[in-house]
């Protein structure tokens, strides 16, 4: 765990990328909660996500450490029209893995660490943002 306690909570980074020197209504992140899966019919869908107008983020959500794996039918990665931020880490966890109640989220995450990746555009750049959830909460891994 010593290797953990010098990342960055997650909720910390998104504050830090939604700053007041920074254009938060044009940026991925943010405090704003909700948002929605969305399904793609065309694989060409995946470039107009690196389009200037494309606001969708990518999201995987891979397979726990401990074996869980997502058990949506829906072939990843998914494609999220909100904001970077917890919520949005809660939301693709319980799409892969159908979860249906807070507890049974609540145990899940305790109980597999389970681990999100987003990709994205911003400033004109492809990113990806690993956040896991580690001891009640979720933390930056990789960005």
């Amino acid at each position: 765990m010593a290797v953990m306690e010098k990342k960055m909570r997650f909720s910390d980074y998104v504050k830090e990328q939604t700053g007041p020197a920074r254009f938060a209504l044009f940026s991925v992140f943010g405090e704003e909660k909700g948002g929605n899966f969305l399904r793609w019919s065309f694989g060409l869908q995946r470039f107009e996500h690196f389009s200037f107008e494309g606001r969708n983020v990518l999201v995987h959500v891979p397979a726990t450490e401990s074996g869980a794996i997502p058990s949506c039918e829906e072939s990843q990665p998914y494609v999220w029209d909100g904001k970077i931020n917890e919520d949005a880490a809660e939301s693709a966890l319980w799409h892969a893995f159908e979860i249906l109640t807070e507890k049974e989220a609540h145990d899940f995450k305790e109980a597999h660490a389970p681990e999100v990746i987003f990709e994205f555009m911003q400033n004109f750049t492809a990113n990806s943002l690993r956040v896991k959830y580690i001891d009640g909460d979720w933390y930056v891994i990789d960005e």
